[in-house]
């Protein structure tokens, strides 16, 4: 079984690095960086900053900056994901697959893998890459570029999931849309939230923490904004500078952690179910 899963894995990685929509996105992604060291570079030594109010715009324009990149892995998750069942049933090679010995579940799981396996390289490669070029432009560095890149790497890989699980049941247009415009409705259900606790609104704020649960993008990317906050920056808000969206005073909990395993668990198995149900 372990065999297949990895053949199919393999497989996947190979067919989805030919596709032509990831070269675009790694133009996308180098258009970026090469834009954001101009950025850094201006902020860091164009003069027009004293020291103290450059301690704070560089890690608060580098948030702005990696919330960017949050859509980019976002968009690279749904993309690759959708068509990995939905063009192959549609083509019929799925068709040839599941006649021989091999266990719906096991395509489902081998392609997520080899998806994840894909994504992550993707993320880490962005993250790398931006934080090192702020790095050698600016002189700054978050606190956690490690942690950073994982929060990165799971919100992008709930989304894959949640593509995948899309991809069983709808057209390739139609998961790969579908995903990403929950994750944009996820992600603004959250500033909903953040309106709520900052007027008191209360069925506001409950509508943000329904929505982290139900799609926890949102959260994980406040885990990523904790990781990219200096002191300093943690500081200026505890004197009472306003809050916002892309601020956050402490990383995720262990039990809202536990939650984004059990859903990932839950959304593979209900792909997995979906997928050995369809006929082919």
């Amino acid at each position: 079984m372990i065999y297949r899963i990895r053949t199919i894995a393999a497989l996947t990685i190979r067919e989805a690095a030919r596709r032509r929509l990831l070269a675009a996105l790694v133009g996308i992604t180098v258009a970026m960086v090469g834009l954001s060291a101009w950025g850094f570079d201006r902020l860091a030594h164009g003069g027009a900053l004293t020291s103290g109010e450059s301690t704070l715009a560089l890690p608060q324009s580098l948030i702005l900056f990696m919330f960017m990149f949050s859509f980019v892995v976002a968009l690279s998750a749904s993309a690759i994901a959708s068509p990995s069942v939905a063009s192959e049933i549609e083509s019929g090679v799925l068709m040839t697959v599941v006649t021989r010995p091999i266990r719906r579940g096991e395509v489902i799981i081998g392609k997520w893998l080899g998806l994840a396996a894909l994504l992550a390289g993707y993320a880490a490669a962005v993250s790398v890459l931006e934080m090192g070029v702020v790095d050698w432009v600016s002189g700054y560095l978050p606190p956690n570029p490690v942690l950073t890149t994982v929060y990165l790497f799971a919100e992008g890989l709930l989304l894959l999931t949640l593509a995948l699980l899309l991809s069983t049941r709808m057209s390739t247009l139609a998961a790969g849309v579908v995903g990403i415009a929950l994750f944009g409705a996820a992600w603004l259900a959250g500033v909903v939230g953040f309106l709520g606790t900052t007027f008191g609104i209360g069925a506001l704020r409950t509508i943000g923490r329904i929505s982290r649960v139900v799609l926890p993008t949102d959260g994980l990317w406040h885990g990523a904004i904790y990781y990219l906050e200096p002191p300093s920056l943690l500081r200026a808000h505890s004197l009472g500078q306003n809050e916002n969206p892309f601020f956050t005073r402490s990383p995720p909990s262990w039990v809202y952690l536990a939650w984004v395993g059990v859903w990932f668990v839950a959304v593979l198995g209900a792909a997995i179910l979906s997928f050995d149900r369809r006929e082919i």
